[in-house]
């Protein structure tokens, strides 16, 4: 199944294929119209550089949610790694390029690694101190980095108008890697853990893994631009790595859109002609850049193309016809179809005598729960009474101080990341939807691919058949929930209650063995609680475990097999919704007065 067209889609689609044919053509346009042709074909030339290096920079900031102050002393590197090996060590310069590409890879995985507790500013402060380090470096190490002066005599060994091509071409390449990459399995769980690395773990995604490939990548493409750049200039110097040279980049980026495919190429190619046309007035084109980027934040926040995006025109159009008819619509068969361990007595999910203390508080207080396959199992208890504490505590979002979980038996992983893996899917109290996301990314997000980046960047056939059916399977879920209309919108566009079922379906998609659902029907109207009611009862029927935290008693006693009742962090009850809902202790403890549970 195809990527649906939108009119943002297609506008991008048709600005990317005028630009390609633009920049093939330039060398033969400036022969024919301009008397300086070499001049204007090294302009475009060093526009593509940057372009590369905004390029990289938006995989790290847009998609990846990482501040980077570190990409011009990345570029610095990839500058050096190709003048070593081209006039050092007398290679060819296409292995320059390759060491170029895996020494800024290499450290920005060490930047990483150095950083995964830092928060989104201090990670920024630990690049800009890289930056400096990786500047003064250079100053020094006057053996390999020639010091102050630099390498020169760098030599591609080509005519221009050759090397203006591989120019191009490298800038091809790094459009495509972006796209492949954002587009891919691995992309969607850099944007999950940019919006919500709560939201990505409970989805199966690894934050620091994930992060640790997206900003990697990025800091290869930064070193090709450095590569490039040093065979453009013939030398490379450390006054490339001051961040003063960094302003273009980041003024291009945020005037082209961040966080979008075709904004780093406009928002370049702007800068490009804003500089050009106030060359006469060089000493001012730090302030010309500063209004630039100041105007642009004021009027398109979003830049060019997100504000496109976001307006009438470039908004994707629902399809009536492609909703589905969820009175009617089925819960994909490969749900519930997973392995099943032979001894079906084995509780599917256990918890043992769990305690969490916060503070002096004990919200929980030795509660033993367990739940059975193929059933619904219901958690209710007033405001405070722990619910919430229990669910995170056998999902490891909070770390039991005494007690254990099992999953089928075997010790649940000590990792939130990882429960998913083992079978057990959360969906929280309050929505935790990628919002900048799209509807149908949003369920993409929880399907496990089982393709690698590398055959994502390649678009390999096992991509493309696994994207396929990863695409279709959402889309059946969709269905299913209503909301295959909407699939294509993002999913800040939907109302609340389509937004709980939307991380229900997101949940589903994962092929859990077990479901949480805390607080599902919170907010939603009887149609969508039907439909939920509806989900919980096919789940069941695969044979999957579904644990269904709710303050709706109507709904608990209409769904489920078995209610466990806690109050002040301990059980009081559990038993079947007829016997829970006469048990004295529940009456007086949670509903207050038999009535309320006879109207129920």
């Amino acid at each position: 199944m195809s990527r649906p067209l939108t009119a943002a889609s297609a506008a991008t689609a048709v600005t990317t294929a005028a630009v390609v044919a633009l920049l093939l053509a330039w060398p033969f346009i400036t022969d024919f119209y301009s008397y300086n042709a070499q001049y204007y074909d090294g302009l475009v030339a060093s526009a593509a550089i940057a372009a590369v290096l905004t390029i990289s920079l938006n995989l790290a900031m847009g998609y990846g949610g990482m501040l980077s102050m570190a990409h011009t002393g990345l570029q610095l590197l990839g500058g050096y790694g190709t003048a070593f090996v081209a006039v050092k060590a007398g290679l060819p310069w296409p292995v320059g390029l390759g060491l170029a590409v895996v020494l800024s890879a290499v450290l920005s995985a060490l930047l990483l690694l150095v950083s995964l507790r830092a928060t989104y500013l201090y990670f920024g402060m630990i690049t800009l101190a890289a930056n400096l380090i990786v500047i003064e470096i250079g100053r020094e190490w006057d053996d390999v980095t020639g010091g102050i002066n630099g390498i020169t005599g760098i030599d591609p060994g080509m005519a221009k108008r050759a090397f203006y091509y591989v120019v191009v071409a490298a800038l091809i390449v790094a459009y495509l890697v972006q796209r492949n990459f954002v587009r891919s399995s691995a992309g969607r769980a850099a944007m999950a853990v940019r919006e919500s690395p709560e939201s990505a773990s409970a989805m199966g995604i690894r934050p620091a893994t994930t992060k640790l490939l997206t900003f990697s990548v990025a800091g290869g493409l930064a070193g090709l631009s450095g590569g490039l750049y040093a065979l453009q200039l013939g030398f490379i110097n450390p006054d490339v790595g001051l961040l003063d040279n960094g302003l273009v980049f980041f003024v291009g980026l945020f005037l082209g859109g961040i966080g979008t495919l075709a904004g780093p190429l406009l928002g370049v190619a702007f800068i490009t002609v804003i500089v050009e046309l106030g060359k006469d007035h060089a000493r001012y084109t730090t302030l010309i850049l500063g209004v630039a980027l100041l105007v642009s934040m004021m009027v398109i926040p979003r830049g060019i193309v997100g504000t496109w995006q976001a307006s009438r025109f470039g908004r994707p159009k629902a399809a009536p016809d492609a909703g589905g008819d969820p009175e009617t619509s089925q819960v994909p068969a490969s749900v519930g179809s997973g392995d099943r361990p032979p001894d079906r007595d084995v509780p599917a999910l256990e918890g043992r005598g769990l305690v969490k203390h916060f503070g002096g508080v004990r919200a929980l207080d030795g509660v033993d729960i367990a739940v059975q396959a193929g059933t619904v199992h219901g958690v209710i208890g007033p405001n405070g009474s722990g619910k919430s504490t229990l669910v995170s505590c056998l999902t490891r979002f909070y770390r039991a101080d005494e007690g254990e979980v099992l999953i089928f038996g075997e010790p649940a992983p000590a990792a939130s990341w990882a429960v998913p893996g083992a079978g057990v899917t959360r969906v929280f109290q309050v929505p935790h939807l990628f919002e900048r996301q799209s509807v149908l990314d949003n369920v993409l997000t929880g399907i496990r691919t089982p393709y690698s980046w590398v055959s994502a960047v390649l678009r390999l056939p096992s991509c493309l058949r696994a994207e396929r059916e990863a695409r279709a399977f959402a889309t059946e879920l969709l269905a299913f929930a209503g909301l295959a209309a909407r699939a294509s919108f993002p999913a800040d566009s939907l109302s609340h209650g389509q937004k709980r079922l939307l991380e229900v379906v997101r949940a589903v998609a994962t092929r859990p063995r077990v479901l949480i659902l805390d607080e599902p029907a919170t907010g939603l109207v009887p149609g969508e609680i039907d439909a939920l009611a509806r989900l919980c009862a096919a789940l069941r029927e695969r044979g999957l475990a579904v644990v269904l935290i709710e303050h709706n008693v109507e709904f608990v006693m209409k769904v489920c097999d078995e209610v466990t009742v806690i109050e002040t962090g301990r059980v009081i009850a559990r038993g079947a919704p007829a016997q829970v809902r006469a048990d004295p202790a529940v009456l007086a403890a949670y509903l207050g007065r038999p009535d309320l549970v006879e109207s129920s």
